[in-house]
């Protein structure tokens, strides 16, 4: 069994505070948490930012490891990483399964990437598709949309000799 991550709890009892405050009958208190909510995250993105301009590049991007710290980076538009980048890292997670194709983000910020399944897939290619995009989204949560199109390889030309030569 593993141990609770303290992140995870502490954003689910966030959310369910600000729930009991919306809930509340005094007209206020939801707009005063939610001004509370926002003065707090810019107060930490302010720190944040403070932080990644005392750091270089490479320390920067190792931070990025860490699925929190870079949703933070994320949230405040300090990750190192422009979106495509981003976009071509989560996809390349599926290497196994999908080979990158064509990925296109239009100016309303919606993503559609059109890749081929390896042979060796052996899912579902709906499932795939939708771990995929889910993986987009959590990389570049900027987006309006992500359209994930999988096709299956067309198979390899067999090549033989020409009957009566054998």
């Amino acid at each position: 069994m593993t141990a609770p991550d303290p992140a995870r709890s502490a954003a689910a009892r966030i959310d369910e505070l600000l729930g009991e405050l919306r809930d509340s009958p005094h007209p206020r208190a939801a707009v005063v948490a939610d001004e509370l909510t926002g003065c707090l995250v810019r107060l930490y993105g302010e720190g944040l930012a403070r932080i990644v301009g005392l750091l270089d590049a490479g320390q920067v991007a190792a931070l990025c490891d860490d699925p929190l710290v870079e949703s933070l980076l994320l949230i405040h538009d300090l990750h190192p990483q422009d979106t495509e980048t981003r976009i071509r890292r989560a996809v390349g997670r599926f290497s196994a399964y999908a080979e990158e194709g064509v990925t296109e983000v239009d100016a309303e910020g919606a993503a559609r990437l059109n890749l081929v399944a390896r042979p060796a897939c052996g899912g579902s290619l709906d499932a795939l598709q939708t771990e995929i995009a889910e993986a987009v989204r959590t990389a570049a949560p900027e987006l309006s949309a992500v359209e994930v199109r999988l096709s299956t390889a067309p198979p390899l030309l067999r090549i033989s000799l020409r009957p009566g030569l054998a």
